[in-house]
């Protein structure tokens, strides 16, 4: 028989016992949705673990740290960093240094008005902000000319103006954190006591003590300022970066003046930040770096287990779904055994008429197929459904409100069900199977009837 012809005789079987054809799909509807929105809740539980991971940090971001004291552990230098950028995997890295050993404060304004005791002080390569994630809200990035530095959103907010009384001499930002009576975004934050993009800001390094301390000055020329993002590090808020070779140069003018001997076949970075292309590579060049003979930290030791966790839900839930499945099959294996006993004559003549065993088989095992696609396929459009719907519950949104709908099913990790394009392939492949596996044996119990059994068979 041509294949048009077992399609055409396939589906008028289906066609002409309605009844019993829908109780059927709908066993199969069934058990698809139950596969899909089970892993769905799974797929969805995953992702708000790595958006709520992704909110603290950079979940690619792998920080190394010099091996020890020993002097003859690898020095975290510039041949480290240099190994470490040839890493598969490894697409930036950028040595990070704080100048934790030094009394700093910056002064600003004229005659020197406005003071901070603190900030934290940064220095990097000129391109690593901006390969790290930082984002400039103000301004423009570092371009590596001396003097030019970035500072975070509240810097600007940690200076004192010396001319008023304690208690009062500073800027509450906090306040305007508050929300106003019946609105709905926060306040505007007051503006500080000078815009630190045009206003020359000093650094002042403070060397020795009593009647021995000196005071070295450096202009700093702001030239961006960083929108505020803690889980990129605490400089995109109280914070200032600038150039590493820079900072460097200051450190060592310090350790001059404070008659303090500058060793640099032993000095070394504090530590190294390297960005890993993905998640999954994370794990592959944080290994490499610890080969290496260093210390390493990154979100790859809390994320693994939190993601292994959600995988072993996702895996028991699709299991718990894939039982309903299951259950259909047998309806299926019921409804095509029933089915010959009622044909028994129309098998007869088509072995009579020298139809193949082939094209008997073929004719059931379409049967159950179709089953299992038809159910399949409404079982996906279903699924799809729900989840919106739960996602839509869950968010408490307004239909009314666009935009609130699209966040609700778009971003991630704001979803309490997933549905990924791979998860519907596999329960309509999956629901076809479970058709084809349940008509196999009736298909085989066709075949094996005689044709002259089958014509005198009422």
């Amino acid at each position: 028989m041509k294949t048009r012809d077992l399609l055409m005789m396939c589906l008028k079987n289906l066609a002409r016992r309605k009844t019993r054809t829908l109780l059927t799909v709908l066993g199969v509807v069934v058990g698809a949705c139950s596969i899909i929105i089970m892993i769905s809740i799974g797929v969805g539980m995953r992702e708000s673990q790595e958006k709520m991971l992704s909110e603290m940090t950079d979940l690619t971001l792998i920080t190394v740290y010099p091996a020890s004291s020993n002097p003859k552990a690898p020095k975290l230098d510039g041949q480290a960093l240099k190994e470490m950028r040839q890493i598969p995997g490894a697409v930036f890295a950028t040595p990070k240094q704080q100048p934790e050993e030094l009394q700093i404060r910056f002064t600003a304004g004229r005659d020197r008005r406005y003071a901070a005791d603190y900030a934290t002080l940064i220095g990097m390569e000129p391109d690593a902000p901006g390969k790290l994630g930082y984002q400039i809200a103000q301004g423009s990035p570092l371009s590596g000319k001396p003097g030019e530095v970035i500072v975070g959103g509240t810097f600007a907010y940690l200076f004192k103006d010396q001319r008023r009384p304690e208690g009062a001499n500073m800027v509450d930002i906090y306040g305007a954190s508050m929300y106003p009576e019946g609105g709905k975004e926060p306040a505007a934050r007051p503006e500080p006591y000078f815009d630190p993009m045009s206003t020359p800001i000093d650094m002042v390094v403070e060397v020795g003590e009593g009647e021995k301390m000196k005071t070295l000055t450096h202009r700093l020329k702001v030239v961006g300022v960083l929108k505020e993002d803690m889980s990129r590090g605490s400089e995109t808020s109280d914070g200032i970066v600038m150039n590493i070779q820079e900072l460097g140069r200051i450190m060592a003018e310090a350790r001059r003046a404070a008659g303090t001997k500058n060793d640099n076949k032993k000095s070394g970075y504090q530590q190294v930040l390297v960005k890993a292309r993905d998640i999954g590579t994370v794990a592959g060049v944080e290994q490499a770096i610890k080969g290496m003979g260093f210390s390493t930290s990154s979100m790859e030791s809390i994320r693994k287990p939190m993601e292994d966790e959600a995988r072993q839900k996702q895996m028991m839930l699709g299991g718990l779904g894939a039982i309903s499945l299951f259950v259909a099959a047998l309806g299926i294996t019921n409804t095509m055994i029933m089915s010959i006993s009622e044909r028994m004559r129309e098998i007869g003549i088509m072995k009579a008429l020298g139809c193949f065993v082939k094209d008997v088989r073929a004719v059931f095992l379409l049967e159950a197929g179709f089953i299992g696609l038809i159910g399949g396929i409404l079982g996906i459009i279903i699924s799809f459904s729900v989840s919106v719907a739960m996602n839509l519950t869950r968010s408490g949104v307004s239909l009314e409100s666009w935009e609130g709908i699209v966040d609700a099913l778009v971003v991630p990790g704001s979803r309490i069900s997933v549905i990924p394009l791979w998860l519907t392939g596999f329960a309509l492949v999956f629901s076809v199977l479970i058709g084809l596996g349940s008509g196999y044996y009736p298909a085989s119990k066709a075949v094996r009837i005689s044709a002259l059994e089958a014509i005198k068979h009422e």
